[in-house]
């Protein structure tokens, strides 16, 4: 699926809300748009998996940081895409146009008509969320 940078912006407006840095947010924005698996450390944060997600992080990521990231899926990721190992793998293995169906129906990205809309408007956009 590809994304206008409208719908870029609105899909990272809950990371920066949530002060999400990129090396946690980038992965996730992959999983949620791409299906990629996020690696396992994120994976088991989907999962709700507090000590996979602890044993299998990198060093440099601090409990201040996996407080930002839970805060955010909790706030802004549809049901569909965390909660457990089966649910991350069944998104995973959804369709590009499945996922973006549901992100659209939780309106983290804009319909393609509405960024259709957008681009022909010549709405005014902000640089992409910058961390």
């Amino acid at each position: 699926m590809e994304l206008t940078v409208y719908s870029n912006n609105r899909l990272r407006e809950g990371c920066a809300l949530w002060d999400v840095s990129a090396d946690m947010a980038d992965p996730m924005l992959n999983y949620l748009v791409y299906g990629y698996e996020p690696g396992s450390c994120f994976t088991a944060v989907l999962a709700n998996d507090f000590a996979g997600a602890i044993t299998k992080s990198h060093p440099t990521n601090t409990v201040n940081s996996f407080k930002s990231l839970v805060g955010w899926i909790s706030d802004y990721f549809p049901r569909e895409a965390h909660g457990n190992y089966a649910t991350v793998k069944e998104w995973c293995a959804r369709s590009a146009e499945d996922r973006r169906a549901v992100l659209e129906q939780h309106r983290l990205i804009y319909t393609a008509k509405e960024e259709t809309w957008l681009v022909i408007k010549g709405e005014k956009t902000q640089e992409p969320v910058l961390y």
